[in-house]
């Protein structure tokens, strides 16, 4: 081997080593994120409700997400995101509730590159209604598999109220996908309230 080579090999070891630094640093970041997302610090914000009726005078949210996430196949099956399991976190001035569903395969196909959701994935539907006052609330929503926070600040009125999260998927560029897809994993949330 000559010193050259050997000069490249240190090079490359030293770039990777840098770049896993990098990568496990941000992933540190995040991950204090989400523990301070998934640690309730209050309980008297918002209850899990049932039935709306009972909650007069209150802000009832419907809260609803349907995300597709990758799959694979392997021995003639198509297999599920299982560790960890693919769950969403919502923090509501401080109290907080995760969101967990059962996948169903769904298959979209042909793979359209103006359809994010295209394709053979796992779609997951969360969904859950909450009650709580009226007004500006603080809420930060969390998918720790796809290493994403998003914050917001939402204004309330008392009744009935939407907030809709559309994932926004990253892009890819190999064909037949050609833009955004579910396949490259969910880069942020749109949140919109009605």
């Amino acid at each position: 081997m000559t010193i050259r080579m050997k000069m490249r090999m240190n090079v490359c070891m030293a770039g990777a080593a840098l770049l896993f630094c990098v990568v496990a640093s941000g992933c540190a970041n995040n991950r204090d994120l989400f523990a301070k997302t998934s640690i309730a610090t209050r309980s008297d914000v918002f209850t899990e409700v049932v039935n709306s009726d009972a909650h007069t005078g209150k802000a009832i949210i419907d809260f609803s997400f349907a995300v597709k996430r990758n799959s694979y196949y392997l021995m003639g099956m198509y297999v599920k995101h299982t560790a960890p399991p693919y769950r969403l976190h919502l923090n509501v001035d401080g109290q907080t509730v995760a969101f967990e569903a059962e996948p169903v395969l769904e298959d979209k196909s042909p793979i359209d590159p103006n359809v994010p959701d295209s394709g053979i994935g796992w779609k997951y539907q969360f969904s859950k209604r909450i009650a709580l006052t009226p007004g500006k609330h603080n809420l930060t929503i969390a998918l720790p598999v796809d290493d994403v926070i998003v914050k917001r600040e939402i204004e309330l009125l008392a009744g009935l109220n939407t907030v809709e999260l559309l994932p926004v998927y990253g892009k890819r560029s190999l064909r037949p996908y050609n833009g955004q897809n579910f396949t490259a994993g969910v880069k942020t949330l749109e949140v919109t309230v009605q």
